[in-house]
């Protein structure tokens, strides 16, 4: 077998562990005690040997080990807090601890930036003790990413805390009981423990529940402040500014603190997530022990070279940690080690997110404790949750991050010990190519985080959030960037303007609930047949993951998806036992909005702009597990998913393309091939996952006029990946070529251009054609540039956006009518309300607009009415879709649906989402009340008195005009909310809208 087919191979192969020689087994209920620790060097050079002998090349990084840098305060801390430093066997504070505490006594905002386990608790933790020490009413809140940290560090407080000073500490999530909520509301501890999902859905729409909390918040501290990126991060930067504005209305103005791994733009990170400039720091005092790193790429598949390791360091006493890159992957190697060795027993344990809560409180204190000597994890261990000393870290596949690898490469070496680091290459792009370029990867920068807090998706949702936790007013500070934004909130009906004219409220009651902060678009729950919710997944990627066909894998068990309703978001599943997978076929569109930026390389023109893309998923494939081998094809009927977003796109010119073509290379194939490989890659520049990025090739490009290939963001509104790429576009053609010239394949793999989310099943593409057009973008093949005269299409579609044609206003209908009827019977009388056509008609009053006059009409004028009403150019009304026409039904075969009708009741309905009365209405409007009720008619009429009943009928009609006159001259009528307060409801009650003249 060829070692480029091998690679390719990521199964378990069950056979090679059977050969390996099993542990002697241990009385039950007995833990076999670890063989003595063995010198780290020893170790290496045994694996490195083995693999020698069965020629797989691997790749040794010594990592120096690291003295301690001490440093003393300019005024010491509290002997209270020495104390409790000594207890836990802390005698002196390195440099970073004590830069950070002074940052903080100056009223700085401090962010360390240090590696894993470097004591960066301390930096937060002894400023806001020392402080609470001085003043017991002020409040913390501490924010962390997961809840495990939330943990984690209350148990480190808690041995911080002085005895006898009255300083409480208490978590409060989503697992917190109603009863201690609502203790910890009344009387918030000092320090409050909690993560960002709580804080916006909880402490900030309620924060009044909250007052004590918000009225004395002095310091606000962001541990792992690296992990707010992408869309997350671009949630939590609005989320801050929330809290801010919050704090702000009780008069605080909290300081903050902050803590990161280590990225390449902390200080711009921390300013576009607070809104404030951070003094960071840096320099890491705290000692490091020595680690030696591993590559190695084997040959078969990778996840069984997992598990041999895995068992090698077990059996050598080294406690170890392994991280997969996806939760099932995780799950099957903790299995594989345990059949294979039935020794590991309870000593080793599989850890990732979809666990409850004792499960993974149980595994973290199994590590503490040394009861277990492994772990399979994903990146749920990745964080700095303390679980005591680890020995060796494999590192199932690269991360998809310097920043991460070095995190979780961060979580192992103890007391003197050297570590171990282990990189399992899978057949991945990135994979392979920091195999063959170790120097780059052992010498690469942190990338940058990337946020992009101006999405307006994004920035949307959290305004309207942001009016109902407090009033938007126009000199609002917070969002005075935004009034543009405010008024066109307004005018869809999202904000609404006070009485006065002077602050915003958001119409929908809680609508931080319909923000997941942790992706983009409303999440659909997964329900089994049951009914029981499984899980949930992104809008977005609900059509590609969760369409009918597919199979979903939730915690190892397969289900196929039976429903996918968009609507109601919910997805409907039943669990299967099958041996095949699917794979959706999509096909994508994307048409340029506006060209942002502009730049060329060696005669390529590339730019970065605002996109339309269209993606429509078509089918799906069924493959075998084993083999891959394609079953079927099969079609679905799905509705397209458009969104805006943000990407870069490059011209490939018809002199290049001939060039390609006449080597007899696919020309789609190779722009494919180029565009599925610059795509893995991108991590190298951003932390982002090739799932976050999007990307489609043209042969030719109908705006562009030629060929082309886009790359954007996959998320609507974009994130800022995109923009990095266009940053180092060209280093990114250097790095795409060398992945493709390395690879030993000949076609093209899943270590060069073969991608795991085409939508076109990875057809076609043309590696050698890919790498030759590779060499042109870069200038190192020459082409001639037989350019045509640029068309106009970009330059119109960019320049002038699209409109549609004004509608005619030339024909003039006779005239328009307010219109309000009464009925003979009432809805008890005729068996409910659905029967209405059976109410009769008492009386049926129209005013004329243009003639200043009413026009009454009883039932056996029934058909005069129904003509003026069909002739008039307008009817306008209250309610009168839904109640009545229905009554008129009974009288005339009539399309009532197709009147030009301005019903003002729907109006408020589609505002506001829910109805209102004429009464309220124009008692807040007008400050008139409505003469009489229905029920009050109905009397009359069957006392025969109809007199009164037009009298009254008359009475509503003229309060409809004067909603109108009043709508049409100001643009709003004004209501009562559920508060109290006195609302805008803005309408637009132009006649072109409704009239017949305008259909």
């Amino acid at each position: 077998m060829a070692t480029s087919n091998r690679r390719r191979q990521t199964g378990f192969d069950p056979q090679r562990l059977s050969m390996m020689r099993p542990v002697k087994a241990h009385p039950a209920g007995r833990s076999p005690s670890p063989p003595s620790l063995p010198h780290v060097d020893r170790f290496v050079d045994e694996l490195r040997q083995g693999y020698a002998t069965r020629g797989h090349p691997v790749h040794l990084r010594k990592i120096p080990s690291k003295s301690p840098s001490y440093a003393d305060l300019g005024d010491p801390l509290p002997e209270p807090l020495w104390d409790a430093l000594r207890r836990i066997g802390v005698d002196r504070l390195y440099t970073h601890q004590c830069a950070a505490i002074e940052a903080a006594r100056a009223g700085r905002h401090p962010l360390v930036v240090t590696s894993t386990a470097s004591g960066k608790s301390l930096t937060y933790l002894l400023p806001i003790l020392e402080h609470l020490l001085a003043d017991r009413s002020a409040r913390a809140l501490l924010l962390f990413p997961i809840k495990a940290l939330e943990q984690d560090q209350l148990k480190t407080l808690q041995t911080l805390l002085p005895p006898g000073a009255g300083i409480e500490a208490a978590i409060v999530d989503g697992d917190t009981p109603a009863s201690r909520r609502e203790k910890l509301r009344a009387n918030p501890p000092q320090l409050l423990l909690s993560n960002p999902d709580l804080l916006h859905l909880s402490l900030l729409p309620y924060h009044a529940q909250w007052r004590e909390l918000w009225r004395n918040l002095r310091y606000v501290v962001l541990d792992e402040l690296h992990t707010y990126r992408g869309v997350f991060g671009s949630h939590i930067a609005h989320v801050l500014r929330r809290l801010r504005r919050v704090a702000a209305a009780y008069g605080a103005q909290p300081q903050f603190i902050a803590c990161s791994a280590t990225i390449s733009n902390p200080a711009g990170l921390s300013e576009q997530l607070t809104g404030h400039t951070f003094h960071v720091i840096d320099a890491d005092g705290a000692p490091q022990q020595g680690k030696h790193f591993l590559l190695i790429n084997p040959t078969g598949s990778a996840y069984t070279e997992a598990t041999d390791l895995l068992l090698q360091c077990l059996r050598k006493g080294l406690k170890t940690i392994a991280f997969a890159k996806a939760r099932k992957i995780a799950e099957l190697i903790a299995m594989w080690a345990r059949q294979t060795d039935p020794t590991l027993g309870g000593r080793l344990a599989a850890y990732r997110a979809g666990f409850r809560a004792d499960e993974r409180r149980a595994v973290e204190q199994g590590l503490f404790s040394e009861q277990l000597s492994g772990v399979v994890t994903t990146s749920a261990l990745e964080l700095g949750i303390d679980v005591g000393g680890l020995d060796a870290c494999l590192l199932v596949g690269y991360p998809g991050s310097i920043t991460s690898t070095w995190q979780r490469g961060g979580r192992v070496g103890r007391g003197r010990r050297e570590a171990l680091i282990i990189l399992i290459a899978l057949p991945d792009a990135l994979d392979q190519y920091f195999f063959r370029h170790p120097d780059d990867f052992f010498g690469r920068p942190f990338e940058a985080a990337i946020v992009d807090p101006a999405n307006r998706q994004i920035l949307t949702a959290h305004l309207v959030a942001a009016a109902s936790e407090v009033p938007l007013r126009t000199d609002d500070p917070f969002y005075a960037a935004e009034k543009d934004l405010i008024r066109a909130l307004h005018d869809q009906g999202r904000l609404l303007l006070s009485a006065d004219g002077t602050e915003w409220y958001a119409r929908e009651r809680n609508p931080q609930r319909r923000i997941n902060i942790r992706s983009l678009g409303e999440a659909c729950a997964i329900l089994d047949q049951a009914g029981r919710a499984i899980g949930t997944i992104d809008g977005i990627r609900a059509v590609h993951e969760c369409h009918p066909g597919a199979v979903y894998l939730h915690q190892g068990q397969q289900y196929e998806i039976l429903n996918l309703d968009l609507v109601q978001h919910k997805v409907h599943v039943r669990p299967v036992s099958i041996d095949y997978y699917t794979t959706p076929l999509a096909e994508k569109d994307t048409e340029v909005l506006e060209i942002m930026e502009s730049m060329e390389h060696q005669g390529i023109p590339y730019h970065l702009g605002r996109l339309k893309v269209t993606e429509r998923v078509l089918g799906y494939e069924r493959r075998r597990i084993f083999g891959q081998d394609k079953i079927g094809s099969y079609r679905l009927d799905l509705p397209p998913h458009t969104f805006e977003t943000v990407g870069l796109w490059f011209e490939v010119p018809d002199g290049l393309k001939a060039m390609v073509e006449q080597t007899g290379s696919h020309f789609m194939g190779s722009i494919h091939a180029v565009e599925h490989a610059m795509i893995s890659l991108f991590p190298l520049y951003a932390l982002c996952d090739r799932s976050d990025i999007g990307g489609i090739s043209y042969p030719i490009h109908p705006q562009v006029g030629r060929a082309a290939i886009f790359i954007y963001d996959g998320y609507p509104g974009g994130i800022g990946l995109t923009e990095r790429g266009f940053q180092v576009l060209p280093e990114l053609f250097l790095k795409t070529r060398q992945l493709l010239d390395e690879c030993t394949c000949e076609a093209g793999c899943p270590s060069c251009v073969h991608s795991p989310k085409c939508g076109s099943g990875n057809k076609p593409l043309d590696k050698q054609g890919a790498s030759l057009t590779l060499q042109g973008l870069l200038g190192e093949t020459p082409w001639t540039d037989t350019r045509r005269p640029r068309p106009d299409h970009l330059v119109a579609a960019v320049s002038h956006p699209r409109k549609e044609d004004d509608a005619d206003t030339t024909t003039a209908a006779p005239c328009a009518v307010v219109f309000d009827l009464e009925t003979q019977r009432s809805a008890d009388d005729v068996g409910g309300w659905d029967q209405r056509h059976r109410m009769g008609l008492a009386v049926g009053v129209v005013y004329d607009l243009d003639r200043a006059e009413f026009r009454v009409y009883t039932e056996p004028q029934v058909d005069a009415l129904i003509r003026d009403l069909v002739r008039a150019r307008l009817v306008v009304g209250f309610n009168l879709r839904r109640f009545d026409f229905d009554v008129l039904r009974a009288y005339a075969d009539v399309d009532w649906n197709s009147l030009p009708t301005l019903d003002i009741l729907e109006c408020v309905y589609r505002r506001l989402g829910f109805r209102l009365k004429l009464d309220h209405l124009a008692q807040e409007t007008l400050g008139e009340r409505k003469s009489a009720d229905g029920l009050q008619s109905l009397a009359w009429f069957k006392a025969g008195e109809i007199e009164r009943v037009i009298e009254y009928c008359k009475q509503d009609v003229l309060l409809t005009k004067r909603l109108y006159d009043f709508g049409r001259q100001h643009g709003y009528l004004l209501y009562r909310d559920i508060q109290g307060r006195a609302v805008r409801l803005p309408v637009d009650f132009d006649e072109n809208l409704f009239s017949r003249q305008s259909r």
